[in-house]
C-alpha cells in the first residue's frame, strides 16, 4: 500500500490547488492507499527565527504543525504540492513550510529525521496569467524544496489563464484529467 502526501500551498482551501489536490486523491481512490493531506493556509506554521539551533541538534525551538508535516512528507511514496503563483513565486505559507524544514533537508549537518525510502514528487503551478516563465519559477522552487529532503521529481505540471476555480473547471480537462491519471498509477505504483 502507498503512502500519499498532498500539500496544497495555497492560503485558501477552496481554490484551484485544492480541487487539484483532490483530483490527484481521486485518482488514488481505486488503490488503498494511505493518504495524508494538509492545506498550509490553515496549519499552524510559525516562520523560521533563523536560530540555526536545528543545526546543533536536528531540532527546531519551535513546536507547530510542521513536524506532523515533515513526518508525513519523509514517510510517503509519493509527495504532492500544489502550489499558486504569488508574483512569481510561492505562497508565503508555503515558503514558510519550506523555510521550517531546515530541521530535516540536506544541509543540515545534525538532522536526525531522513527519508527511508525513495519518494516520488510531483510539483503542480497554476497562475491566472498566462506566462509560463512565472510558474517555471514556482515549480523551480518545489523542486528545489523536493531535492533538499531526497525526494525525486517525477512530475512538473505548469497550469496557466486561472484566475478562478471556474477557470480551472472549464478550460482544463487535460491537466485535471492528467492528474488524476497519475494519482491512480502512483498510487498502484504503476509510473
Amino acid at each position: 500500500m502507498a503512502k500519499v502526501t498532498c500539500i496544497n500551498g495555497s492560503a485558501r482551501n477552496n481554490g484551484s490547488c485544492a480541487y487539484l489536490i483532490d483530483s490527484f486523491i481521486k485518482g488514488c481512490a481505486s488503490s488503498n492507499a494511505e493518504i495524508a493531506e494538509y492545506c498550509v493556509g490553515d496549519a499552524d506554521l510559525h516562520f523560521c527565527k533563523g536560530c540555526k539551533k536545528c543545526y546543533i541538534d536536528g531540532n527546531c525551538v519551535q513546536s507547530d504543525d510542521v513536524q506532523i508535516i515533515v513526518k508525513d512528507i519523509l514517510t510517503s511514496d509519493i509527495v504532492v504540492i500544489a502550489a499558486p503563483s504569488y508574483w512569481a513565486d510561492v505562497p508565503a505559507q508555503l515558503k514558510t513550510l519550506f523555510d521550517r524544514t531546515t530541521p530535516y533537508g540536506d544541509t543540515n549537518p545534525n538532522r536526525i529525521s531522513v527519508a527511508n525510502k525513495h519518494i516520488k514528487g510531483i510539483a503542480i503551478a497554476v497562475r491566472a496569467g498566462v506566462r509560463e516563465q512565472e510558474n517555471e519559477l514556482v515549480l523551480n522552487a518545489i523542486e528545489h524544496y523536493f531535492g533538499h529532503l531526497g525526494i525525486d521529481t517525477i512530475k512538473r505540471i505548469s497550469i496557466t489563464g486561472v484566475d478562478k476555480l471556474d477557470d480551472l473547471i472549464k478550460n482544463h480537462d487535460n491537466e485535471i484529467n492528467l492528474i488524476i491519471d497519475l494519482g491512480n498509477k502512483l498510487s498502484q505504483n504503476l509510473f
